[in-house]
């Protein structure tokens, strides 16, 4: 089974595995919900991730299938990290797999470094559970790493949106905590225009040999 094939099938077991522990997860409506232990790794020497448990009914991505850049050209293909990358004002294409929950998918190219700038922008429609394909481009000018700023609705974004950004860096300058491309996405609850909620995710921003990349690199 190539990558690609084992990404669906991972993101189809996730999908019918993810009610069950949400269902497995009942108890006292006052408590928060428990940690929903997501094990990414293949082996004993590999850590897992948590992340919380997210009300079904919310628009959310698949920790076992982030966002990425398609490695669409041949210089992304030849990549032994998976890392995408374009010459700028070469085509981008990207992949965002999204639950059920989710009608309305906002995703925007924003500059890793610079993280309102802001190279391009486009909104798509959705009916859940699916891998939206999402063409994204840049001018000749246009040079560094980005990354997908993402933004999930329902059917009303003004009632609740899902928020998927960088994790921001310390103030600190001796803080070593993973910050930026370098950490999972944080995930920001944001309801009738007031943040409600922000949790760290599982969902990372890196690559696979042969299947993509959560950064793209234009050069």
């Amino acid at each position: 089974m190539n990558m690609l094939g084992l990404r669906d099938l991972m993101a189809f077991c996730y999908l019918v595995t993810f009610p069950l522990t949400l269902a497995g997860c009942g108890g006292d409506a006052s408590r928060p919900p428990p940690d929903n232990e997501i094990n990414l790794g293949f082996d004993d020497e590999t850590l897992g991730c948590s992340q919380p448990s997210f009300p079904s009914d919310q628009p959310d991505l698949f920790a076992l299938n982030p966002p990425i850049f398609l490695l669409n050209n041949t210089r992304s293909q030849q990549s032994s990290t998976g890392q995408a990358q374009v010459s700028p004002g070469e085509a981008i294409e990207a992949e965002i797999w999204v639950n059920g929950a989710t009608r309305q998918l906002k995703v925007e190219l924003a500059n890793a470094w610079a993280r309102d700038d802001v190279i391009d922008t486009t909104e798509e429609q959705t009916s859940g559970n699916q891998a939206v394909q999402v063409a994204l481009s840049s001018d000749d000018t246009v040079r560094g790493r980005y990354y997908l700023r993402l933004t999930l609705c329902g059917f009303d974004c003004d009632e609740r949106q899902v928020v998927f950004d960088l994790h921001p860096c310390s103030d600190d300058p001796d803080s070593t905590e993973p910050c930026r491309i370098n950490a999972p996405y944080d995930r920001t609850l944001i309801q009738d225009g007031d943040t409600v909620q922000i949790d760290g995710t599982c969902i990372d921003l890196g690559s696979t040999p042969g299947v993509g990349s959560g950064t793209i690199l234009i050069q």
